[in-house]
């Protein structure tokens, strides 16, 4: 078990993906400095999709999800009051707690770092071509192009959470699947849905680019 600061967010983290944040609140603030106080290569922390409330506003955040991701800080950019951050995601970890002890404003969890199992190999193999031509299918439907996919099925898999404009539920499942033969099955079922739902409503859904999002 680990301890790690949390940063609880209106979005789904992937490992591998990048993600650009506006801080601006004291508590985050403060975690921006500690961070600035350790080696590069440890200045992670961890970000949990928010299940109940909001990042800010009167309504706090109630209750986070269980699985998250670590993001490592790769830069930070003042903005007088608030810093612009990149980070990219690193490991999927199980939050199993609160650190009470922890003399932080921000909350500090206590994870356990999740193992990336494969299942099968033939079917990861599989799911994996189904996936890319589910993706192929839903970029006819949005009459557009694809970027160039990754070949590991890991990354193929949270390259859909990341760029298809998921639910928070539906990118939380693909996050939280065990093996990557279930991620997969996850992202090749999403796709096809989000592409008949195209299809049947004639509507296009917000489309985002990896690594544009301010939540806050």
């Amino acid at each position: 078990m680990r301890r790690l600061p949390l940063f609880p967010l209106g979005v789904v983290l992937f490992p591998g993906m990048p993600l650009q944040l506006q801080v601006f609140e004291p508590r985050y603030l403060r975690l921006l400095e500690d961070l600035a106080e350790q080696d590069p290569q440890e200045r992670e922390f961890g970000v949990v999709a928010i299940r109940e409330g909001s990042e800010v506003g009167t309504r706090r955040v109630h209750s986070v999800h269980s699985v998250g991701c670590a993001a490592r800080l790769a830069s930070a950019r003042s903005l007088g009051e608030r810093f612009v951050i990149r980070v990219m995601g690193t490991w999927r970890f199980r939050l199993d707690g609160i650190d009470a002890a922890a003399e932080t404003p921000y909350a500090t969890g206590l994870v356990t770092p999740l193992s990336e199992m494969r299942g099968s190999a033939t079917r990861v193999a599989e799911h994996a071509r189904e996936v890319r031509r589910a993706l192929e299918t839903y970029a006819t439907a949005l009459n557009g192009e694809i970027p160039p996919l990754p070949e590991d099925p890991d990354e193929l898999a949270y390259t859909v959470g990341a760029l298809v404009p998921l639910s928070i539920p539906d990118q939380q499942e693909l996050l939280a699947a065990a093996t990557t033969e279930e991620r997969l099955v996850v992202a090749r079922d999403r796709l096809r849905r989000e592409a008949g739902l195209i299809r049947a409503t004639h509507s296009l859904p917000f489309r985002r680019n990896v690594g544009d999002i301010s939540p806050n």
